[in-house]
């Protein structure tokens, strides 16, 4: 049965199916990860940088690396009553 072409998945946003594939995978970890380790004081989250300029795409994205490190750098800052199991941007919490 072939996609109809008015689903929302049916869009060239979606054309990179590498990428959405991965990062659906790196979600899952993420969460698997922080429930292996719920009774240890390690964390497990993950970080999304947003659209930085880096070399990976040319320079093109919408900002500076000083502003796509700031959700890693918290999330490496992060004390033992922190969050675990969940992804953040530089904004908070990210939905999947």
């Amino acid at each position: 049965m072939a996609a109809s072409t008015s689903s929302p998945s049916y869009n060239t946003k979606f054309k990179y199916i590498g990428y959405s594939a991965s990062k659906a995978a790196l979600n899952m970890l993420t969460v698997h990860l922080a429930f292996e380790l719920r009774d240890t004081k390690i964390k497990v989250n993950s970080a999304n940088p947003g659209f930085t300029k880096t070399d990976l795409n040319d320079n093109t994205g919408s900002q500076p690396v000083e502003v796509g490190a700031i959700a890693a750098v918290r999330l490496a800052l992060l004390d033992d009553d922190g969050p675990t199991g969940q992804s953040f941007s530089k904004d908070g919490p990210a939905p999947w």
